[in-house]
This record gives C-alpha cells, sequence and structure tokens, in this order.
C-alpha cells in the first residue's frame, strides 16, 4: 500500500527526525524518490510536536506536495498530523514509516495499513519490537526494497540507522528484523561483521586520541586526559607509531596488543565503577561497510552513524543527509561537527561524574543548564552506561538550553533492559503524566513520547516540577507493582 502511493505520486515533502536513524531514513526516502524520478522536498525537525508540527503545515502549503512522508517520527502524532498537515489541498497521501508506539493501539495484519486516511508502517502494529528489532531506517530501508529490489544497497544506511539507534544494543547483536537486514546486507557486500572493540574511532583514531575521546563508555581518568592516554599504552609497551612515525590506530595493532589493551580498559572499567558488569559491551558486533573508504569514518555503521548524529546534534542534520547521498564537501563540514560533538559530550559527562544528577523516589534526575537538548538524551544514556549514573533506576534528564525559541523545557528519560523486563516503561509514563496534567489544566502543557526504554518530553516551565513529581510516582508504582509480583 505504502509503496503503491509512494510509486504513483509526483511530487513528495519528506520530513524526519534529526538523530543518526532519521538523517538515515530520511536519506534512504530522497533516495529511493529520486531514483523514480520524483521531485522531492526535505526537512530534519528536532521533534514532531504542537509546534513544529504546524511549521509542517506551512511548508507543506507552500511546496504543494502530493504525497507527504513522514520517516523515524509521526505514529504518535497521528492527530497533530490530521489536524495541521492533512487538510492541505494538494496532499493526496500521507506515508509515516516509523517504529515508535503508536498513539492508539489496534490489530493490524498487513505490511502496511491505513488508518485514519494515513499509510501507516510500523513493526509495532504488527508484534515486532520498534526498540531492538527494527530502527525507522530500517522501515524506510523495507518500503524502498518493494519498490525495487534495486533499492538493495540502501541496506547499509538502514543498518546505519539502527546502530545509531543503540539496536544492537550496545555490541550485543542485532535481532528481528534488523537481523535479517544485517544479512542481505552482508550477502550483498556491502556489510561485514565481525568481534572487535565497539569504541568508537578504531579504524580513524590515532591510540592515545581512541582513548582521549572515548564517551561510549566513558573512562575515568582517562578520558578527556591526554596524558593518561599516553602513558596507558606506554605502560604495556605498545608503540604508538609504525616504523615510518606514523600514527598507528586500532586497526594497525596485533591480536595479543589487542588483548592486552582490552584486558587493561576491563581492569579501569572494573575498578572505577566496581562492577564487572560496566565493562559489557566494549567488545562486540562490528559492521564495516565495505565499499566505503578505508581510514574514514565511513568505514564503520558505529563512526558513521557518529558522525551523523554530530551533524544533527549540533542542529546540521541536513549535512548528515548530503553525506549519505555522497557529497564530499558535506562530508568534510560534518568531520567538523563530529569533533565539537565529542567534545561536548565529553564535557557534559565530566560535570556529571562530579555529583550532576540528583535522587528522587523510584528515579535519578540530572539538570544541567549547559546541556542542549539536542544531546541531553546522549548523555544520560552514556552515562548510565558507564555507570555514573546508577542503573538501578530509570534516569531523567532536563534540559531548559533548547532548541530555537521554544518556550518547552525537553524532558529525556532512559532505563535499562531489564527494568523494561520488569515491567518499567518510560513512553507510559511520560505518556500517562503530559495526560494527566493536559487533563488537570485544560490545556497542552506538556507532551510525550518514545519508547519503553528511551522516551522523551516536552513540559512549559511552569509545570516542570510538578510533572517530575508525576513521573516520580509512576515509576515507583511500576517498580513497587514488579517487586509485590516476584513476592507472590
Amino acid at each position: 500500500m505504502a509503496s503503491r502511493a509512494i510509486m504513483h505520486s509526483r511530487k513528495a515533502l519528506a520530513i524526519s527526525h534529526i538523530d543518526a536513524d532519521g538523517i538515515t531514513s530520511l536519506s534512504i526516502v530522497i533516495s529511493m524518490l529520486k531514483r523514480l524520478g520524483k521531485e522531492v522536498v526535505w526537512r530534519n525537525i528536532h521533534q514532531l510536536n504542537s509546534e513544529t508540527v504546524v511549521e509542517v503545515g506551512v511548508l507543506a502549503r507552500e511546496v504543494q506536495p502530493d504525497l507527504v512522508i513522514f520517516s523515524d517520527l509521526g505514529s504518535g502524532q497521528i492527530g497533530l498530523i490530521q489536524e495541521h498537515v492533512q487538510g492541505t489541498p494538494s496532499i493526496e497521501c500521507i506515508v509515516i514509516l516509523d517504529h515508535h508506539i503508536p498513539d492508539e493501539a489496534s490489530d493490524l495484519k498487513s505490511a502496511s495499513v491505513e488508518r485514519n486516511g494515513i499509510i501507516e508502517v510500523n513493526p509495532c502494529q504488527h508484534g515486532v519490537a520498534g526498540s531492538y528489532d527494527l530502527s525507522g531506517a530500517g522501515a524506510a530501508f523495507l518500503v524502498a526494497y518493494v519498490v525495487s529490489p534495486d533499492n538493495v544497497d540502501l541496506s547499509e544506511l538502514a543498518v546505519v540507522g539502527a546502530t545509531g539507534d543503540l539496536q544492537d544494543y550496545y555490541g550485543k547483536g542485532f535481532s528481528g528484523i534488523n537481523k535479517a537486514i544485517v544479512r542481505l546486507a552482508e550477502s550483498e557486500g556491502y556489510v561485514a561483521v565481525r568481534r572487535d572493540l565497539t569504541f568508537f574511532g578504531i579504524s580513524t583514531r590515532p591510540l592515545p586520541y581512541l582513548l582521549e575521546y572515548a564517551t561510549d563508555p566513558y573512562l575515568p581518568g582517562i578520558t578527556g586526559n591526554r596524558d593518561a592516554c599516553f602513558a596507558f599504552f606506554d605502560e604495556l609497551g605498545i608503540p604508538l607509531k609504525d616504523a615510518d612515525e606514523n600514527w598507528r590506530t586500532w586497526t594497525d595493532l596485533g591480536n595479543e596488543e589487542k588483548k592486552q589493551v582490552i584486558q587493561r580498559l576491563i581492569d579501569v572499567i572494573t575498578r572505577s565503577y566496581d562492577s564487572p558488569r560496566a565493562a559489557t559491551g566494549i567488545i562486540g558486533d562490528v559492521m564495516t561497510l565495505v565499499r566505503r573508504p578505508p581510514k574514514t569514518e565511513l568505514r564503520t555503521a558505529k563512526e558513521f552513524s557518529t558522525l551523523l548524529n554530530a551533524c544533527g546534534r549540533n542542529r546540521k542534520a541536513e549535512v548528515g543527509v548530503r553525506i549519505c547521498l555522497g557529497d564530499l564537501q558535506s562530508w568534510h563540514e560534518g568531520q567538523v561537527l563530529l569533533q565539537q560533538h565529542r567534545a561536548n559530550l565529553a564535557s557534559a559527562l565530566r560535570r556529571l561524574e562530579t555529583g550532576g544528577f540528583i535522587e528522587k523516589p523510584g528515579m535519578y534526575v540530572v539538570r544541567d543548564p549547559e546541556t542542549p537538548d539536542t544531546i541531553i538524551g546522549v548523555v544520560i544514556g552514556m552515562a548510565q552506561g558507564s555507570r555514573i549514573v546508577p542503573a538501578d533506576k530509570p534516569v531523567i534528564g532536563v534540559s531548559t538550553k533548547t532548541t530555537g525559541d521554544s518556550p518547552m523545557v525537553k524532558i529525556s528519560g532512559r532505563v535499562g533492559r531489564s527494568l523494561v523486563k520488569s515491567g518499567v516503561n518510560l513512553r507510559d509514563v511520560f505518556v500517562t503524566a503530559s495526560q494527566s496534567l493536559n487533563g488537570v489544566y485544560g490545556r497542552m502543557v506538556a507532551e510525550g513520547g518514545g519508547h519503553p526504554m528511551a522516551a522523551g518530553a516536552f513540559v512549559l516551565p511552569e509545570y516542570l516540577e510538578e510533572f517530575l513529581d508525576l513521573v516520580s510516582s509512576l515509576i515507583l508504582n511500576m517498580l513497587q507493582s514488579d517487586g509485590e509480583e516476584k513476592g507472590r
């Protein structure tokens, strides 16, 4: 249904998110449309909410498309899309390619379904987990592949998008439809999978800088400390340069040297966080994009996705899209944005490391006025992954440094998979808290959505404390319900 609507269209408006999954989703959509000879106008937006959907509606009236495609967003905002976009006279069809939980539950059986006049392709409608079995880029790729098997090369971008969305769960490997897409990409010669160090920069950064800028996980005493990084390799007796005085990268090391480094890293992380689990994920499946240039950020899915995230989180998502579409100048611009992104993350994590969070019933709260809304979710996720913030409860990040002129505070939440399995669902928490406040005050004061493990909300500042109290109470109830269930 979605593929037919796309093939029968003349001019499309494509809207997507700013993160790596959104950027790759949009790039897949643009490539698919251009290969069909369709005219396409595209935009990345930070979020789709009651503010930005009005801007999309204005853009639709200016562009006059007969087709609008939302990718990596839209399923949770169908009502807003109907109200502000669908009524544009030129629009004949709206397609949503998303993996976030829809705003209404339905028992749907077809690959794509028309609901409320909108064609929606979403794994959540078919018992497939949008958090780890299929990303937004994966949903876009499936449609592109149905449109034409010649779009199989776009499987590479689907892998990058899923990696950027952490759907491989910190190197543990993909599951579900994601795994099938990886196998297809492997069989067609676009991707190779191997077990290796999962740090960003294994094929590009000189060894000491690989550790200096490591933030996933954060290495206490090493990340951001150049002298300590040089000393790390010196103590192991591992040369930093080759016989020609060129800097060595991780991919230049022999197997024994790699084993030495990995064991020392595990020791550092385990000692710092007093938990062997804190080192989980530093070794995992590394996706090499074999047709991309060696020793560049485009060579592995993780580095590529980080490059794209750097563009989006620095409010330059369009640069990331152009990188995916093969623009060389944009790649150079993205490299500059990447340096800034890594520095911003390292600074935010250092501030957190010195006690930048508080504990409330059922959750930890991070309030850092210096961390912008574009990276608050990334920061709190990395903080829990590295045990800077404990992982026994969800962590909630609050950012007042918001994009543009938005009057709303950005809330991001992250929780470990074990707690999700125990019944904690941050998406439900944020949606319920928002609906409760909106009902009390009779107007829109908060909006929430996302996934059980990673969710977000926007709240007017004067209602922030009330919103956080509601979130705290809802999470606490979920945790206590799980405890009572286990005690029976």
